[in-house]
């Protein structure tokens, strides 16, 4: 079995692999890294932020 010519006899069966046309003719994509989420994520990041600084102010005005 040559390691340049990947075949169905192969453990992985060939598969996960793409010729260079294939790939030419997609052109170049970066990986998904799950930044599609970032607005909510700055949201509820913004959301926690005013609930400790409410509940901070709340904290020093009941001691006083």
């Amino acid at each position: 079995m040559d390691s340049r010519n990947p075949s169905a006899a192969s453990p992985a069966g060939g598969k996960g692999r793409v010729s260079g046309a294939v790939q030419a003719a997609q052109g170049p994509a970066l990986a998904r890294t799950g930044s599609d989420h970032l607005g909510a994520a700055a949201a509820t990041s913004g959301v926690l932020l005013l609930g400790g600084v409410a509940l901070v102010r709340r904290s020093r005005t009941s001691r006083a």
